[in-house]
């Protein structure tokens, strides 16, 4: 094939190319950077997210701290939240009108999220630039998928990961094998032990306090081996059932009727006081 036919044929599939984006792909209204919402997150105390043929979430907002409210009640996870709220601060170098949303694949959302007054729904992806497009207020938006990443999560996902919440501040353990209280401000532990350390004692509870677990889950049914109960300072009591499933520890907290996976390493500590002592 001569040069010259090369040529024109590479003309020729430009604009094809340049014809198919036209066709298919709306032009932007301007190419500016544009910020999808004036809200400020401080301002906002209720987020529900949307996923389409799955449950509603509703996140909310009492006395500075969030909560999962529905489908079930829960401590929410603090992180997972301002992932969220993160939407309000994002801005967009293409801004669309929002007609025919089909083009968009907005018709039917892969979800949707309502963050205090304002709604964001997530289309299709541009196969350009793998952005996503967005509908809010009136109008169509690229944004990056990072922003979809909360929102495209499990209910189960926003709870918080922590066993014990921050005003939990455990002062007696009560297990199957042995006992540990702290009176007067000294732990005593039974069956006695004269070699108790207190600062051993601490670190136990330390690891309590901020038992992090890997995932939370909702179990239908829960067959536990062991039974724990833990005391606060609050003088509040908590009774734990856990069992071991697997490579992983559960412990199901029966106020919330959640479980809480944790690794064997993180068992030994959480449930076996020798394990801290050299």
């Amino acid at each position: 094939m001569s040069s010259r036919l090369w040529v024109n044929l590479a003309l020729a599939l430009a604009v094809a190319a340049l014809a198919w984006l036209v066709f298919f792909k709306p032009e932007p209204i301007d190419s500016s950077k544009h910020k999808l919402s004036t809200l400020a997150p401080a301002s906002i105390s209720e987020i529900t997210i949307a996923p389409a043929q799955r449950p509603h979430v509703v996140l909310t907002k009492r006395a500075g701290n969030w909560f999962v409210t529905a489908p079930f009640a829960a401590r929410a996870d603090a992180a997972r939240v301002d992932g969220l709220l993160g939407l309000l601060s994002a801005e967009s170098g293409q801004r669309f009108a929002a007609l025919d949303l089909t083009r968009f694949e907005l018709d039917h959302p892969l979800a949707s999220i309502k963050i205090g007054t304002q709604e964001f729904s997530f289309g299709g992806v541009h196969p350009l630039t793998n952005q996503l497009y967005v509908l809010t207020q009136g109008a169509v938006y690229l944004v990056s998928p990072v922003y979809f990443v909360d929102v495209a999560k499990l209910p189960t996902d926003y709870a918080a990961k922590q066993l014990l919440d921050a005003t939990e501040n455990p002062v007696a353990f009560e297990f199957a094998t042995f006992k540990l209280t702290r009176t007067d401000g000294k732990w005593r532990k039974e069956p006695s032990d004269p070699a108790l350390s207190q600062d051993d004692a601490n670190k136990f509870a330390d690891e309590w306090r901020h038992a992090q677990a890997l995932a939370v889950s909702q179990p239908h049914a829960f067959k536990a081996t062991e039974h724990i109960t833990l005391r606060f300072t609050s003088g509040k009591t908590l009774k734990l059932q856990a069992a071991q499933q697997e490579q992983e520890w559960v412990v199901l907290r029966e106020d919330e009727k959640l479980a809480y996976h944790f690794t064997l390493d993180a068992a030994q500590r959480l449930r076996n006081f020798n394990k801290l002592t050299p």
